[in-house]
């Protein structure tokens, strides 16, 4: 069903950008997930298109553009998104490299109770793991790395699409008087000060750790959104198979689609068969 399919490609992506994923996995992801993925993307993107400016906003983009470079001078982007990452992401490659990387490993490669596993020192566990899979200490160092490089390619990328992003909007949320002033504001020592820092902010490690102290919560209230999302969904109607539709229903969608009633009926997939055919 496509509306389940947009809620779980939205959480998915959430988690990819909040967890590390093992270098095999990426691999192993099949082609047809990636033609998913870019058809997710072109979705996300056609959702969020914006209003055309007006001319008078038009006519507003040198000036909202004067202060974006303000706040945003070349490089800024790579610079707050590596701020970003390191604050986030820094810890999470962190633990593969200690006690819960090891304890990873062991799961993963022993066919034993957990609580065999569970009793183990953490010495022990780092002793075993190392045994098993001598570069394990490292894998969080590589994807670190790789994640760093990965995401300042991206922000090359994204930061003249950003900037061009964020001069529209100024242009349309701010009249010129407004730009004259926030002009004036970036003029004086505080405002210089504030244009450069004031985008940085959401990276700052107070943020993100206040970020991070509301995941629980969060997915915590995640765990509810599936019963709710089926308690509502089965309030509405159901879905049609084909001979849940009337002769001149069968006959409008096989015209719409030249194709034969007999042809179309075989192709309309029944709704009860989704979950097991995987569609």
């Amino acid at each position: 069903m496509i509306r389940h399919r947009i809620l779980a490609a939205t959480a998915g992506l959430a988690a990819l950008a909040l967890t590390p994923q093992p270098l095999a996995a990426q691999e192993a992801a099949p082609a047809t997930d990636a033609a998913q993925m870019d058809q997710v993307m072109e979705m996300l993107a056609g959702m969020f298109q914006a209003e055309p400016l007006t001319p008078q906003q038009e006519a507003r983009l040198p000036a909202a553009g004067a202060l974006v470079a303000t706040m945003m001078p070349e490089g800024f982007y790579t610079e707050m998104m590596g701020e970003m990452i390191d604050g986030m992401f820094s810890p999470m490659m962190g633990m593969f490299s200690g006690e819960t990387g090891a304890m990873m490993v062991l799961q993963s490669r022993l066919a034993l109770a957990p609580e065999t596993l569970e009793q183990l020192a953490p010495e022990q566990r780092i002793e075993l793991a190392t045994l098993l899979d001598p570069g394990f200490a490292q894998r969080g160092e590589v994807m670190g790395e790789m994640m760093r490089g990965v995401m300042d390619e991206a922000a090359v990328a994204i930061e003249p699409l950003f900037r061009e992003g964020m001069t529209k909007a100024y242009a349309a949320r701010f009249d010129e008087a407004q730009l004259a002033d926030i002009g004036a504001f970036f003029g004086t020592p505080t405002g210089r000060l504030y244009a450069s820092e004031s985008m940085k902010l959401m990276a700052d490690p107070q943020v993100m750790g206040a970020s991070m102290q509301a995941l629980p919560a969060m997915m915590g209230s995640m765990g509810d959104i599936v019963t709710r999302l089926e308690a509502r969904m089965a309030e509405l109607p159901p879905e049609n198979t084909w001979t849940d539709l009337t002769s001149a229903q069968q006959a409008r969608m096989a015209a719409v689609l030249g194709v034969a009633e007999a042809d179309l009926a075989a192709s309309v997939r029944d709704p009860a068969a989704r979950t097991s055919e995987g569609y």
